[in-house]
């Protein structure tokens, strides 16, 4: 039995809020043949919404390795200390970067900050259909953001922060960082090239990935990716895929290339690899 572990966005999901019919019937083929299919993605449980949800997942691993998840059984999560909170939103409020900080049940931010992501997502779908901006992957992050005192979030279990781009590089947010906490960059085009992701140190989808080969007991594993938080899959798995539009690091560091998500990559990825 194979596990195979799929990115969301740019991978499974298009950021149009779609998964294509090809990869829907890829997947339920290989779960009848005896494989285990897991969604491993950066997003929080709560952003699992859409057409997303319309797939049963033999697993979750969400908030990028922060949260495990079979079934109803949350098998592993890891929340950020409140000392690391407090850490984090004086470093965000002193640099001016706008954050959401995010929980398995809610992804929160203050007024200011979800102004700015309504921006973003105006900017991003000014061209598109009333039904596509419905489903627009910036708009439902929008619609799904919980607007608080952001002075209290230490009171809220965080696992992840995302933060916007802002006037501060992200090689330097990294630098200053990087010795207490993990960093990774843009994983969300609409929220800039200078955006980025903070988790606990140690947390990423990899930590997922070898709780889930323990759980199923499975022979090897199989992952498929496009961004650079999917880099940490392909080093704990035995096969690793990149989409056709992953960047050039992820195809760089894959054993196989599979064709975009547009062209039906998870598929053909499934064909090559004899899931299906």
């Amino acid at each position: 039995m194979q596990a195979v572990f799929l990115d969301a966005d740019g991978t499974l999901f298009h950021h149009e809020g779609y998964i294509p019919d090809s990869a829907k019937k890829a997947i339920q083929k290989a779960q009848a043949n005896g494989h285990k299919i897991i969604l491993c993605t950066g997003r929080q449980l709560v952003e699992i919404y859409g057409d997303l949800a319309t797939i049963d997942y033999d697993a979750i691993v969400a908030g990028a390795g922060a949260v495990t998840k079979v079934g109803e059984t949350i098998l592993d999560e890891c929340a950020f200390s409140k000392e690391q909170i407090q850490t984090l939103k004086a470093y965000m409020d002193a640099h001016d970067i706008p954050a959401l900080y995010e929980s398995p049940e809610a992804i929160y931010c203050s007024k200011q900050d979800k102004e700015k992501v309504k921006a973003i997502a105006d900017h991003w779908c000014k061209d598109l259909s009333e039904e596509e901006r419905k489903n627009h992957g910036i708009t439902l992050v929008y619609e799904h953001l919980s607007e608080i005192d952001t002075n209290s979030i230490d009171q809220y279990p965080i696992v992840k922060i995302t933060f916007l781009e802002s006037n501060t590089p992200f090689a330097q947010i990294k630098n200053d960082l990087s010795n207490d906490f993990e960093l990774i960059q843009a994983t969300f085009a609409p929220l800039g090239k200078e955006s980025g992701e903070i988790a606990a140190y140690g947390i990423d989808k990899a930590r997922g990935m070898r709780i889930l080969k323990d759980y199923f007991h499975a022979d090897s594993l199989i992952a498929i990716g496009d961004a650079q938080n999917d880099l940490c899959m392909f080093d704990v798995a035995d096969v690793s895929i990149a989409m056709g539009n992953a960047t050039e690091e992820v195809k760089q560091k894959a054993d196989r290339i599979t064709a975009s998500l547009e062209e039906n990559g998870i598929l053909k990825a499934f064909e090559d690899l004899q899931l299906i």
